[in-house]
């Protein structure tokens, strides 16, 4: 073993050369739009459901139910990790050339 440390960008080359984990996809034209654009989707979905969430939480506090305000607190990173996760899945599913 060296002793000398290795930079990200040498172990990187080295797992190129090696054919390590680290491949590069080549993806056509359509597969970079529909990723691009199932992104843009989900991105504005959670964008939704986070402006929603916050009117909620703000009229929870404005009538006074903190219970109702820390269930709300507690859904909102749940739901944006469930549409996180399933853009995720289908920006896979895109890449493997399945489609839905």
């Amino acid at each position: 073993m060296s002793d000398e440390l290795k930079s990200a960008w040498e172990i990187a080359q080295e797992k190129m050369e090696t054919g390590g984990e680290a491949r590069i996809e080549k993806l056509s034209a359509e597969q970079k739009e529909a990723i691009a654009e199932t992104r843009r989707k989900y991105r504005a979905r959670i964008a939704e459901v986070e402006i929603n969430s916050a009117a909620r939480i703000k009229e929870a506090l404005e009538s006074g139910q903190m219970d109702q305000v820390r269930v709300l607190q507690e859904e909102l990173p749940l739901e944006r990790k469930k549409l996180e996760d399933r853009m995720e899945s289908k920006v896979e599913r895109i890449r493997e050339g399945k489609s839905d």
